[in-house]
């Protein structure tokens, strides 16, 4: 028999050891699955907080360098013939205050006539746009829509590419129907690139494609097009004139990390489960006891305003809606107390309405402190209003009847009372609440005429 016993003992044990490994693998493996996930999900997340700090970076930069150019643009417009009388002065001003700006032309009739700096720029000089169909059309693309295009990259008459500001001149502004010419202010391109962060973009592959018009197929001009079918995020690039896309293909860099961390966990996993059991049974009552807490006032330790809000929001959105009634009841006089008494003796004040309120409620309903010297109480299955109110004349009597005693001070509690109904009707909690709120003042003021 004894043999017997110590067997069926060790059978047990082996079985809850076993229910026990089971249940420890499959925590050690879903608390590595979660943490590992989560480091490639931080990973991911800041790869899109850098890649948008680009894409930011992208468009302030030609927004600034545009906007900066825009006033030279203004100055051709108004006066065409000063603007080229005074070229190197203002368009040395635009380079002065400009980022990357390489170089300004002005262009009558889409002819390039001065440029600046004019060194090593000199194969510009003479340039006539129509012999240049991609270009042209970019200048017209701007007299079209008679503001200022963005266009590029190209490749520049002066060598390398350029992103190339377009600003179409009139003569008649602001009736633009008497064409002048352009205005082209050249960016930096590669430069814009680099220092934006484009090029140098440490956890994937970038690529940028534009769309020159809704007749033309998108563009890719940086980048794998590819990235576009398969990418991770894509970002708009809102310019002046257009928007481009931005996509971006991650690859999650460091790996020995994360299969270092994964190692890790499991180890210490399988070394502490027990610990590890016990840990999270510990979590489990914590997290009881917060959640108890803040479901409750700290000083009456009835059900506090999140605790009703819920009960409500929960009753209505049943799907076979229970009737209730719900009082708001406001302590007259309680500012008074405070001043006259001091704090500590409307804190115990308001202890004792909460007690006397819960004694009078007892099962027939829940009893709330909603804050300050307010309380809400939810009266379950009750809408006859004779009842209802017999049922607040009754709490006031009772609170009444019971004055609260605070060492040689001797106070008789008054209340005012509100309530609403709800029978199923088509309303939310915040309009049951005003009801009730609105009811309770009437007797407030009511209270006060009566003094």
């Amino acid at each position: 028999m004894h043999f017997n016993s110590n067997r069926k003992h060790i059978t047990i044990f082996a079985l809850l050891s076993c229910c026990y490994l089971i249940l420890a693998a499959l925590s050690i493996s879903a608390m590595t699955k979660y943490f590992v996930d989560n480091v490639i999900q931080q990973e991911e997340e800041n790869l899109r907080k850098n890649l948008a700090l680009i894409r930011f970076n992208f468009e302030a930069t030609i927004y600034k360098d545009t906007y900066l150019a825009d006033s030279l643009a203004t100055v051709v417009t108004i006066d065409p013939e000063f603007a080229m009388k005074n070229w190197h002065v203002i368009a040395a001003k635009l380079l002065g205050k400009a980022q990357y700006v390489r170089n300004v032309a002005i262009a009558p009739n889409n002819i390039i006539s001065l440029v600046y700096p004019l060194k090593g720029n000199e194969a510009a000089l003479g340039f006539d746009f129509r012999t240049q169909p991609n270009q042209l059309k970019t200048v017209l693309q701007a007299k079209e829509q008679q503001s200022v295009f963005i266009a590029g990259p190209v490749n520049l008459v002066q060598g390398g590419l350029g992103l190339i500001a377009r600003y179409p001149i009139f003569k008649d502004y602001p009736k633009n129907t008497q064409y002048w010419g352009s205005v082209s202010v050249v960016m930096n391109y590669n430069q814009l690139l680099d220092d934006t962060g484009i090029t140098q973009f440490p956890g994937g592959n970038i690529a940028i494609r534009k769309q020159l018009d809704t007749k033309e197929p998108e563009q890719v001009f940086y980048g794998d097009p590819s990235l576009f079918d398969d990418a991770d995020v894509i970002y708009p690039i809102k310019l002046p004139s257009a928007t481009w896309n931005m996509a971006a293909k991650f690859h999650i860099e460091n790996l020995d990390r994360i299969t270092h961390l994964r190692l890790i966990i499991v180890s210490t996993g399988t070394v502490a489960a027990f610990t590890l059991y016990m840990l999270m049974l510990l979590l489990f009552r914590n997290y009881q006891h917060t959640h108890k807490a803040a479901l409750h006032d700290e000083l009456t330790h009835l059900p506090n305003r999140r605790f009703i809000i819920n009960e409500l929001d929960r009753l209505i959105n049943k799907n076979h809606r229970p009737t209730f009634t719900l009082l708001n009841i406001d302590l007259n006089d309680f500012k008074r107390v405070n001043d006259e008494l001091g704090h500590e003796a409307g804190d115990e004040l308001l202890k004792h309405i909460a007690n006397r309120l819960v004694t009078e409620v007892g099962i027939k309903g829940s009893v709330a402190r909603f804050g300050g010297d307010e309380f809400l109480i939810l009266l379950y299955e009750l809408t006859d209003r004779q009842e209802i109110e017999t049922i607040m004349a009754h709490i006031s009597q009772s609170i009444e009847s019971q004055p609260f005693s605070w060492q040689s001070h001797r106070l008789i509690p008054s209340l005012s009372i509100g309530y609403a109904i709800y029978d199923g009707q088509n309303a939310d909690i915040k309009e049951l609440l005003s009801d009730a709120d609105k009811r309770m003042y009437q007797q407030k003021r009511a209270y006060r005429e009566s003094r």
